[in-house]
């Protein structure tokens, strides 16, 4: 009886071994996804975390991710991945099924706005704006100009003035904001201050169609010194563009 107990008990105790080292072999070795598809879904949610942890971002991590909803379909992060490859490389075709699936699994403010770049690019700026609104009231407690300025392109391309009007006054507040904090990059720098000329722009575009233009001088004054007016409009793409007027309207 004292070495059949011993017996179970070493068995026991050498279990978490063999499992962590199926563990392993089932994470690196593809050709164990077969019989690891069988296995119970905690047991192939195990496999499919070990894998993901070892997954970069972006195109080339398209097969390892593939490989990874094979394993565990509701896996949110393999989603999310496979959603920010589709919305934002140029070489591919946008998919909306995965960011739709991404926003279901995951329901994170980028999935909400990667899915409203993937309906921007292929003419639904609409519900592209609703998809934007969600990624902004997600992070309300520290907004991110990208989502704010997407917001406020899109509902101006669908004329929806007071919400376009918004997300571009909050995003230049949100990068005015960072550009006062010490010590950042100088590209960086750059790039806001270049980001917020363009949202001053839309205002401009923004404030004449609701005929405050006393409003869209002064903001015409901030972002082009020197220039009598401003005459601006915006392109298929909702993005605004400004020429000096010889006087203002």
């Amino acid at each position: 009886m004292r070495k059949v107990l011993l017996v179970l008990g070493i068995a026991i105790l050498c279990l978490p071994m063999l499992f962590v080292t199926w563990l392993l072999l089932a994470s690196r070795w593809q050709k164990m996804d077969p019989s690891t598809a069988h296995a119970p879904l905690t047991l192939r949610q195990a496999v499919a975390s070990v894998i993901l942890q070892k997954t970069t971002y972006g195109k080339e991590s398209l097969p390892t991710i593939n490989r990874i909803l094979r394993l565990d379909p509701q896996n949110a992060d393999a989603w999310h991945r496979r959603c920010s490859v589709y919305a934002w490389d140029d070489n591919s075709t946008p998919n909306l099924t995965d960011c739709e699936a991404a926003v279901k699994f995951d329901n994170a403010p980028a999935d909400y706005y990667n899915l409203g770049h993937i309906q921007e690019t292929t003419g639904d700026p609409c519900t592209a704006e609703d998809n934007y609104t969600e990624a902004v009231s997600a992070t309300s407690s520290n907004p991110d100009s990208d989502y704010l300025e997407a917001m406020g392109r899109a509902a101006l391309l669908c004329n929806h003035l007071p919400a376009s009007r918004a997300g571009f006054e909050a995003a230049i507040t949100t990068q005015q904001k960072w550009l006062n904090q010490s010590d950042q990059d100088e590209d960086e720098v750059d790039d806001a201050k270049k980001d917020i000329i363009a949202d001053q722009e839309s205002l401009i575009v923004i404030y004449h169609r609701q005929h405050e233009d006393l409003l869209a001088g002064k903001t015409c004054t901030a972002a082009h010194p020197g220039w009598k007016a401003c005459s601006c409009d915006i392109d298929t793409k909702g993005v605004a563009s400004c020429t000096e007027a010889k006087s203002a309207k």
